[in-house]
């Protein structure tokens, strides 16, 4: 899995990690920092919920369209111009996104700096699993994974602080001195060990995934308008599953797929591929949903409503290279269903609570709902990875990082979708009921997730010690 042979990393390499880990970072967390900016949008911008979500949703959409292409991208590129071209896509977004006059040029820059975390999260992964030894994987997994994990929860705490002290362009202003910084850390140190190879890119495959994620999302983005049983849903969803199983026989039938289809052939895999989707799914969901709740129905403000995820989020920093060091010690088992478990009694509470939600109870079950995602999260895709072999592993890699971005992005879609659905069919409801009604049921939507995550972690882990003995 790793050229390295010593146990020991080189300085140079643990820079050129913190550099791509800071990008990684920042690209996150200019994405769900605008989630509790949203109602301010809303009233500035003139535009609804519906609309204003799609800052976040169309974000995450692009960052996984071009994470598809990542393992092509790694043959074919150098990192370090890779890294180079994510640096300049993401400082252009972050200036048209603190100057845009209207809401159609702020999506703008929300995509070009989509493009950007598309590039450097998977190649912050990529140095990690070529230059770590295998005996640290799981820490420094754990570690990456933490910054993709703690970013979205603290977004919102970072966005809702700013723009009630300075305004929401501020939220990009301050973090292009940041972006100086990890333009030093990684440029400077980033090196690879084989040179890059002229490849032939899959635009057949691109094409087939593109039209998949693009439909799929836009049927969940309809639905507020025109219901869960209307026409144009199934047939967005419709033609997104064609397209899944288009490329899935493309994949087999090309020499150079753009991923791999034959990962999916080793089901231990599949299990901590489809756990780790909907891991990310609720974990976005309720980085959009928790913060517009606090504000459309309990009246906190943004920046009270950036803080109340506060707490949970630092938990999330603090546990999750434990949790990597746990899975190094003692396998992967104990660290995912322990998280899951927690996961899954922190939404029960949400779903138990929401009738009578208080600030205080938002912020503990938020809590116990992150010591859970700390322990399940990045020990998922480190399982998963392993059940690869190590020419798969790049593809591999390529396939968790664009689903955790696109499950973000249909998480959002969801929660917002109910939310809106919950408010256009209030009828004798005021707004905040029916907000509060919409709230519910998306906590009951996401605990269904949790449980369906704990039997499919179930059988995967059944399924590896059947196939170990």
């Amino acid at each position: 899995m790793q050229e390295q042979t010593t146990d020991r990393v080189s300085r140079k390499v643990l820079l050129a990690i913190l550099g791509t880990a800071i990008l990684s970072f920042c690209g996150v967390l200019t994405e769900t920092s605008m989630n509790v900016t949203f109602p301010t949008l809303m009233r500035q911008l003139h535009v609804t919920i519906g609309t204003v979500q799609w800052l976040t949703t169309g974000y995450l959409l692009v960052a996984a369209l071009v994470m598809t292409m990542a393992s092509y991208i790694h043959k074919r590129f150098s990192y370090k111009g890779t890294f180079a071209l994510g640096i300049i896509l993401f400082v252009i977004g972050l200036l048209v996104c603190a100057l845009a006059p209207t809401f159609s040029i702020l999506l703008l820059g929300r995509l070009i700096g989509g493009v950007a975390t598309g590039l450097c999260i998977p190649l912050m992964f990529t140095i990690i699993t070529q230059f770590v030894p295998v005996e640290k994987l799981g820490v420094y997994m754990a570690l990456g994974g933490m910054i993709i994990g703690f970013a979205p929860a603290l977004g919102p705490t970072y966005g809702g602080l700013v723009s009630y002290a300075l305004g929401w362009r501020m939220i990009f202003w301050i973090i292009l001195p940041i972006t100086l910084i990890a333009f030093v850390l990684g440029f400077f140190n980033i090196h690879q060990k084989t040179q890059p190879v002229v490849t032939r890119f899959d635009i057949v495959g691109f094409v087939l995934i593109a039209v998949a994620f693009i439909t799929i999302s836009l049927g969940f983005n309809n639905v507020s308008h025109s219901g869960w049983g209307s026409p144009l849903f199934w047939g967005f969803i419709l033609i997104g599953v064609i397209a899944v199983v288009g490329y899935g026989w493309w994949g087999l039938h090309t020499e150079h797929p753009l991923i791999a289809v034959t990962i999916f052939k080793q089901p231990t895999f599949t299990l901590s591929f489809l756990t780790y989707l909907l891991i990310q799914l609720g974990n976005i969901g309720l980085g959009f949903l928790l913060p517009n709740y606090a504000q459309l129905v309990l009246g906190a403000n943004a920046m009270t409503a950036g803080l109340i995820l506060l707490p949970g989020s630092l938990l999330n920093s603090i546990l999750t290279p434990i949790s990597g060091n746990v899975l190094d010690r003692s396998g992967a088992q104990k660290p995912i269903m322990w998280g899951l478990v927690l996961s899954c009694l922190g939404m029960l509470g949400f779903v138990v609570v929401a009738p009578h939600m208080a600030l205080l109870w938002l912020v503990g079950l938020y809590m116990l709902f992150c010591i859970g995602f700390a322990f399940s999260f990045s020990n998922t895709l480190t399982n998963g990875l392993q059940q690869l072999s190590p020419e798969l592993f790049g593809d591999g890699n390529a396939a968790f990082n664009s689903i955790q971005q696109y499950a973000g992005s249909i998480g959002t879609a969801i929660m917002a979708t109910v939310l809106s659905s919950s408010q256009l069919h209030a009828g004798s409801l005021s707004m905040k009921a029916a907000t509060a009604r919409g709230a519910q049921h998306d906590f009951m939507i996401v605990l269904a997730m949790i449980v369906a995550m704990l039997v499919l972690a179930t059988i995967n882990f059944r399924m590896q010690k059947a196939t170990a003995k």
